[in-house]
């Protein structure tokens, strides 16, 4: 088949017959969970650690999977294995789930639906869309829109409904086009952008924001390993715009791009130039840890190459 395939509600079925109900509760109300891993040299990165989390926001969302995790596994790695064959030898693969709390009745009342909705695909990685910032760092702009508040909803979960993470993206791009997003909570310290985390770095320590106002990622945690391996402190807290203007460097993670140096915050330039001497410790202790040069790998995918 040389189509890429789905692992839907217990069945491989080609992409392009990949579809589910409109009374689906994910397309009604985004009353969803999902989490992404990806490839690094075809082979699946902490893959088992990003499913682990999904059942965390499986279990928190209430939502009712009866697929075991490991069942999760065996089935994420037969879709992978037949698509990374379409790949490309420099490409790489975005692994994708998403868990729905399944068909909603006429009534629409909550609890009616009692089997999940399960779905498992992949796309390649795209480096298009961050390559060109590798080297010169990502600029930031921080939109009005805020990260809903713990006591709403708590970040752990990695739910589907991200509305307020989607404005907030289109905020910052309408000041800057190509700028990503941070969000702050609602007292005005750092939180997250709308698809990873946010570091910064003052007086050499690496800080971020606390558990209670960002997803504690995969990557977010692989980060705090290599600092550790490094010998390098980091910081989890509350942490004003104030700390973030005056740092010497900052970037932002996620499990497309792995680690984004990060340029300027608002305009405002954030040390002599990006990355800093500290992200490239890490992006350097990443390429050793999955054995792939990033920074090359994303330049390699640019129009004309580097």
């Amino acid at each position: 088949m040389k189509e890429r395939v789905v692992y839907l509600n217990g069945a491989m079925v080609p992409e392009s017959q990949a579809v589910i109900s409109v009374f689906d509760r994910s397309v009604q109300y985004g009353d969803a969970v999902y989490d992404a891993a990806r490839t690094f040299g075809h082979r699946p990165f902490k893959m088992r650690a990003h499913i682990d989390r999904l059942y965390r926001s499986c279990s928190y969302t209430r939502m009712p999977l009866r697929l075991s995790a490991d069942e999760m596994e065996k089935q994420t790695r037969e879709v992978l294995e037949h698509n990374l064959a379409l790949l490309g030898p420099a490409d790489e693969a975005m692994i994708w789930w998403s868990v729905t709390r399944g068909v909603s009745s006429v009534s629409r009342l909550i609890g009616e639906s009692t089997e999940a909705t399960v779905i498992i695909y992949t796309f390649p990685v795209p480096f298009g869309a961050f390559a060109k910032w590798v080297t010169r760092g990502a600029r930031v702009v921080t939109p009005a829109t805020r990260r809903t508040p713990p006591q709403c909803l708590d970040p752990r979960a990695k739910v589907s409904n991200r509305m307020n993470h989607i404005l907030a993206d289109m905020e910052a791009k309408g000041a800057d086009p190509e700028a990503y997003s941070l969000m702050l909570d609602i007292s005005g310290n750092i939180a997250e952008n709308s698809t990873g985390n946010f570091f910064f770095v003052r007086d050499g320590t690496i800080c971020t924001s606390g558990a209670g106002n960002a997803l504690e990622g995969v990557t977010r945690a692989t980060i705090f390993e290599l600092a550790h391996a490094a010998g390098i402190p980091v910081a989890t807290g509350e942490f004003p715009l104030f700390d973030v203007y005056l740092a010497e460097e900052a970037f932002l993670t996620a499990t497309s791009y792995s680690i984004l140096p990060v340029s300027c915050v608002n305009g405002k330039a954030l040390g002599p130039g990006a990355p800093g001497p500290i992200t490239q410790r890490l992006i350097k202790g990443w390429s050793e840890l999955v054995g792939i040069d990033i920074v090359g790998q994303a330049l390699g995918h640019l129009a004309g190459g580097r």
